[in-house]
């Protein structure tokens, strides 16, 4: 029988499937995306957008793109506390909350070349098939999956095209289950997940359409906590003018969403702001639970497990999407290699040893911070020192300040310096996150999270003689890049500054991998370095035909 063929059938088109196929496209890796939706969620869900994910959206050229999709949010960066009604209340006398704190943002200008904004999780995803389409990606809407069977050569997916009841065959040499928290390939490979089905109480997710824009004017805000004495809430901005979208708990023993048909919600809404004639449009309701959960396995063959399919997290600090995306900027580049034929299957592996215990690590975060919510929101000395005591992270340690200890990375520390001081956790060591310094390269201002590009970045102090002949033996083999640093280095670092926030001197090598986490560190010059280097890049990616004896880490 003849089937479509894709490298990678992609299941779920949100916000993590579709980051997956724009990075795959990056390293020149076709795939398919199948979305049961007949177009993208309209739901702004998330609103929150961690440095981390802005990262990997300059990585795939789409900064600026960001950047036009977060223009109306623009101005809502904190948390107001309001009651009895949004126009009951002085707005520029109401409790006001930086979000994040000024503190975190003070930090994350340093330690990143993106900021932190908000942008609705919509606005990302129309981007993001922008995105696809210009790259040549498909996205088939209204088609889900049905079901898989795997070989030792592929993955045989049923697909059903549910506005015809179509059925197509594809054979996918991988698969990748994005397809959100009640995921479809998870139940098809037979996953469970462990944690907390329900945390708090259910809530309804009301989107509604209303002229607020003369109301806030000068005062916007991310959300707004609203007690009217009838009814508590949550009041989130979508663009600060006409769409907002209210959240409310219910008891769902008495009731269901359809206890809340468009025109009760509608007056919700009208008590909610305080005028009683305003127009309201009710635009969607769902119902949802927050719920803690991280599934057993990210990997069963040729099958891998991303985003919401692999782990639910609370949305109490705005973990779940940028953790999502740090799915896809991980397994992007280790599937895209094995496809190419730069890497074994092994490499694969590396996906689960690293991103399950990030996953574990960010729920459990998102769950102290829900069952501490007072101390969320305390930015005081005493309220620091109470969440020391109870291990809750700072929120960039928990962003992009953790470690991988096991997977592709040689030298590893077992254990984080601080989960209080993200720039202590970014020092150059095998396992994390590459640090961020403005450098120049061809007369250009660049970050050194630029250098890597799609493959693999040697980075060499400025006599390094050893290890720049090393890596000229490699003559294009692999994807690597070779760049001296220093005042008069290909890199200009006048200063020496990268060197001394990567730890090493100037005979010494740091190999960032495509994700810019580093994957190895000398501290100096070793003996052998050909042969080091050309191990260490062998064992690195399962290049089991060759020698894969990697050096130690220094």
């Amino acid at each position: 029988m003849v089937y479509e063929h894709v490298p990678v059938l992609i299941v779920g088109g949100g916000t993590v499937g579709l980051s997956t196929a724009v990075a795959l496209a990056r390293h020149g890796v076709q795939s398919l995306v199948v979305e049961r939706r007949a177009t993208t969620s309209i739901h702004p869900r998330a609103t929150g957008v961690q440095p981390p994910a802005r990262e990997f959206f300059r990585a795939m050229g789409l900064e600026e793109r960001m950047r036009e999709a977060s223009a109306d949010l623009a101005p809502s960066m904190s948390k107001i506390n309001v009651s009895p009604s949004l126009a009951g209340s002085d707005l520029a006398a109401a409790p006001r909350f930086p979000t994040p704190p000024l503190d975190v943002l003070e930090v994350t200008r340093r330690i990143s070349p993106t900021d932190i904004g908000p942008c609705s999780q919509d606005q990302i995803d129309r981007m993001l098939v922008a995105a696809a389409a210009d790259r040549g990606v498909e996205v088939r809407f209204s088609t889900e999956l049905e079901s898989l069977t795997q070989d030792d050569s592929g993955v045989t997916v049923t697909l059903l095209k549910n506005d015809t009841g179509e059925r197509c065959t594809v054979r996918a040499d991988y698969v990748v289950g994005a397809d959100g928290a009640s995921s479809q390939t998870r139940r098809a490979l037979g996953l469970t997940m462990s944690g907390l089905d329900k945390l708090g109480e259910p809530m309804i997710n009301m989107m509604f359409r209303a002229d607020l824009g003369d109301l806030v004017a000068g005062n916007e805000f991310a959300f707004a906590e609203v007690r009217t004495g009838e009814i508590e809430g949550i009041l989130l901005t979508i663009n600060n003018k006409d769409r907002w979208v209210f959240h409310f708990t219910f008891d769902a023993d008495d009731e269901s969403l359809e206890d809340y048909p468009p025109e009760r919600c509608a007056e919700i809404v009208r008590k909610v702001v305080g005028r009683p004639d305003l127009e309201v449009e009710v635009l969607a309701r769902l119902s949802w639970q927050m719920s803690a959960r991280v599934v057993e396995r990210l990997r069963v063959g040729r099958v891998l497990m991303a985003g919401d399919a692999a782990h639910t997290i609370p949305p109490v600090g705005a973990f779940g999407m940028s953790t999502g995306i740090g799915d896809a900027y991980n397994l992007s580049w280790k599937l895209a290699m094995v496809i190419n034929g730069d890497a074994g299957p092994a490499l694969l592996d590396t996906y689960q040893q690293e991103r399950l215990p990030i996953a574990e690590f960010t729920c459990e975060q998102a769950r102290l911070r829900f069952r501490y919510m007072e101390l969320h929101w305390d930015n005081t000395p005493e309220g620091e020192a109470e969440k020391a005591k109870l291990r809750i992270a700072d929120p960039l340690v928990t962003g992009f300040g953790f470690q991988y200890t096991h997977g592709a990375v040689v030298g590893a520390r077992v254990e984080l310096p601080s989960i209080e001081d993200v720039e202590q956790n970014l020092d150059g060591s095998p396992g994390s996150r590459l640090p961020h310094v403005w450098v120049e390269r061809k007369g250009e201002r660049i970050s050194t999270l630029d250098l890597a590009g799609a493959g693999f970045a040697l980075l060499l102090g400025p006599n390094a003689t050893g290890w720049r002949q090393a890596a000229d033996r490699l003559n294009g083999e692999l994807p690597v890049t070779v760049y001296r640093l220093g005042p008069d280095g290909d890199v200009k670092d006048a200063d020496n500054k990268v060197i001394a926030q990567v730890g090493i001197t100037g005979e010494g090598a740091v190999l960032v991998r495509p994700d810019n986490f580093i994957a190895w560190r000398s501290t100096g010059a070793q003996q052998d370095a050909g042969e080091q280097l050309t191990g260490l890049l062998n064992a690195l990616l399962d290049r089991s035909d060759a020698d894969a004896t990697a050096p130690a880490a220094t």
